[in-house]
């Protein structure tokens, strides 16, 4: 039995104003009249996957919720390794796009995602060795590739790993969107 996924839609919105009141000095037995200055910024984006293979296509998505154990590590390979909800095995030959979320509130509490093949078998979206992302407590980290995907090949470049060097264990929630062959 075939597997497909449903189109689907990752969506980004930012909407924020920025004000500043200044009440301006009054002759005696004037009134002043405040004045308000504002800055407006919005901005909406979005990518639309539909099943298949190629730019602005996915086959398959996997997601969990988990927790990174107290000076510990989890690394997810995406490469022969995990099942998806149906018990198939993925083979992702592209990722179209990671979503991650430190659901901890605790100051401190933040983990590292590691994204550079030259360190180990991380799916690179990093340039350099050595190179993470901290997640900061409440962080969200989104990163897309519609149109070329971040590449994954069997024991290179196949994993994505999330370190925790904290003293306590730290829940997070992963969704990751992939293609296969």
């Amino acid at each position: 039995m075939a597997t497909d996924i449903n189109p689907t839609s990752i969506a980004v919105s930012i909407a924020s104003t920025m004000r500043k009141t200044t009440a301006p000095t009054a002759p005696a037995g004037a009134t002043a009249l405040d004045s308000t200055s504002a800055d407006t910024y919005s901005k909406s984006a979005s990518s639309s996957y539909t099943f298949g293979v190629g730019s602005g296509n996915a086959k398959g998505h996997w997601h969990g919720q988990w927790t990174c154990g107290a000076a510990a590590q989890v690394v997810f390979d995406m490469n022969a390794v995990l099942d998806d909800v149906f018990g198939d095995q993925i083979v992702a030959t592209e990722i179209k796009a990671i979503y991650l979320h430190n659901i901890s509130t605790t100051s401190g509490q933040l983990l590292e995602v590691l994204g550079d093949v030259a360190v180990g078998p991380e799916i690179r979206f990093t340039l350099a060795a050595a190179d993470a992302v901290n997640l900061h407590p409440d962080g969200i980290l989104l990163l897309t590739s519609p149109v070329d995907g971040f590449p994954v090949g069997a024991g290179a470049n196949d994993t994505i790993e999330i370190d925790n060097n904290q003293g306590v264990g730290i829940d997070f929630e992963i969704y990751v969107l992939y293609e296969h062959a």
